[in-house]
């Protein structure tokens, strides 16, 4: 199923309701018999269960309005934030209905004192909210968060916004969170998966044209798909069949990163792989990477890739099938020649992870110079650098910010993110695996690795991308049941992978 943004969804509303002749109080019943449905499920085990519903002056609260005309036999108990003279809309229709059933309605801006319920519904704000909630709200989310009983939320929980996953400090945690039509990003992304519970997309009666909205068209990967993704293993092969993946990475003190990125590699099944490693520590790579190959690039003892080690590694280019470049090569300027360098003349396809990503600071046209299918992996702060905006302003503007990269991007990205999310011309791609332990140092140098093997394979690069995401965060979440979420690391998954890689095949 599709995911849209609290945009989008606002556009769907219109379009039904204009553009179809759908009513809104059509979609505003049809909303408030799946709240009430759901509601009623949560109480069902509970011997005459008050449910109180706390409504906004909105179309969120509109909905609270037509669940409770749904909710006969119930004790239910409406809190409106507003008067009765300034509901507006469709919401106008279901409050009075409440009124003609002669269901209680308190309208107050103070939350009841030492009120016993058994089920709140958040019908405040919605898709609605951006940024801290102002304190009449603030005061009715404290209250439902205070209280013991369960939180049914419309929409999406208050302060919860509906786009970027961002929640305000007294946003409403929820239980189960009942959306409509499709879910919203928010809802699936950083705070907001913490805030919303069980999410339960419902059917309202929207037109299927969710390929006609405005901006990019998000989805969750599709777990079972990966098994058509992954090339079949031959009983005939060998391994200059299974992949060839050349390595740039690692300088002095970052070695690990050119390691992690090799067993990834490696333990996602790649065939054969040669690291480049800056001479005068070659030593250390040839002490750790023994089922790999490497080759020692002139650094004048540096510890770090200089411009004279191109013509070494040009060679490996004509050799390998793909090309994993930045893991810890540092800040070096002479290193950042020889990574542009690489990038343009390469004639693989290229996985260009952290300190690659480097040389495009300020120089985005750079990306369309290069001549092969290609994959950038950065982190929120990376890419916020390759924006040249500070972390604030990339939350604050996501996902228009996405939407305007992607539209003169011709690789693929791979937003390390919670949940990390893969783009490709119009599509964004939300994964479902990964939890908090990955964010720890060289999970990013591992999924490098399995990048570089999935597309040496003969995988496109956006389905290396979903399905390497995918393997990566769920090799995380079998081995975080061992490790527990602190005491993850990167290189706990080098022996997790073959397992879930295995499963899948």
């Amino acid at each position: 199923m599709g995911i849209i943004t609290a945009d989008q969804a606002a556009e769907l509303d219109q379009k039904a309701m204009y553009d179809h002749g759908i009513s809104g109080i059509d979609l505003m019943g049809s909303a408030g018999q799946a709240i009430a449905d759901e509601a009623r499920e949560i109480v069902a085990e509970i011997h005459d269960p008050k449910i109180v519903i706390v409504c906004g002056k909105g179309n969120n609260g509109g909905d609270g309005f037509a669940a409770a005309t749904n909710l006969d036999g119930f004790n239910v108990h409406i809190y409106s934030l507003v008067d009765a003279s300034q509901i507006k809309g469709d919401a106008v229709h279901f409050h009075e209905s409440c009124r003609q059933d002669n269901i209680s309605i308190y309208y107050t801006t103070d939350p009841p004192e030492n009120l016993t319920c058994n089920l709140i519904i958040d019908a405040l704000l919605g898709t609605g909210c951006r940024g801290e909630l102002r304190d009449d709200i603030t005061v009715w989310t404290q209250w439902m968060n205070a209280n013991s009983s369960p939180v049914l939320a419309v929409d999406c929980p208050t302060g919860v916004n509906g786009s970027n996953g961002s929640a305000a400090k007294d946003a409403t945690h929820a239980v189960k969170t009942v959306t409509m039509g499709y879910p919203k990003l928010g809802l699936c992304i950083k705070q907001g998966k913490e805030h919303s519970g069980i999410i339960k997309s419902v059917d309202i009666g929207f037109p299927d044209i969710i390929d006609e909205l405005k901006g990019l068209s998000w989805s969750h990967f599709k777990a079972a798909s990966i098994s058509n993704m992954l090339s079949k293993v031959e009983s005939d092969t060998y391994k200059h069949r299974q992949g060839k993946v050349l390595i740039i990475a690692g300088s002095k003190g970052m070695t690990g990163a050119a390691v992690l990125s090799t067993f990834g590699a490696l333990r996602a099944g790649a065939g054969l792989t040669i690291t480049c490693a800056p001479e005068s520590i070659e030593e250390i790579y040839e002490k750790t990477i023994i089922e790999g190959m490497t080759v020692g690039c002139t650094d004048n003892g540096n510890g770090y890739f200089t411009p004279e080690s191109f013509h070494i590694i040009e060679e490996k280019c004509d050799w390998c099938d793909a090309i994993v470049i930045g893991p810890g090569l540092g800040k070096s300027k002479q290193t950042m020649k020889l990574i542009e360098s690489v990038i343009l003349s390469a004639s693989k396809p290229l996985i260009i992870d952290a300190d690659g990503l480097r040389v495009f600071h300020g120089n985005l046209e750079l990306f369309e110079k290069i001549n092969v299918p290609f994959i950038i992996t950065p982190h929120e702060g990376e890419f916020c650098k390759l924006l040249g905006i500070d972390l604030n302003q990339f939350k604050e503007g996501f996902p228009g910010n996405i939407e305007q990269f992607m539209n003169n991007f011709p690789g693929v990205l791979v937003l390390k993110n919670a949940p990390t999310i893969s783009f490709y011309n119009n599509v964004a791609i939300v994964n479902t695996s990964g939890n908090p332990g990955m964010a720890t140092a060289g999970m990013g140098d591992v999924l490098a690795g399995i990048l570089g093997t999935f597309v040496s394979q003969g995988m496109d690069c956006f389905h290396a991308a979903q399905s390497g995401v995918y393997i990566h965060g769920l090799a995380a979440d079998r081995k975080v049941d061992e490790k527990g979420y602190r005491g993850l690391i990167a290189s706990d998954l080098l022996e997790e992978l073959p397992k879930v890689i295995r499963e899948i095949e």
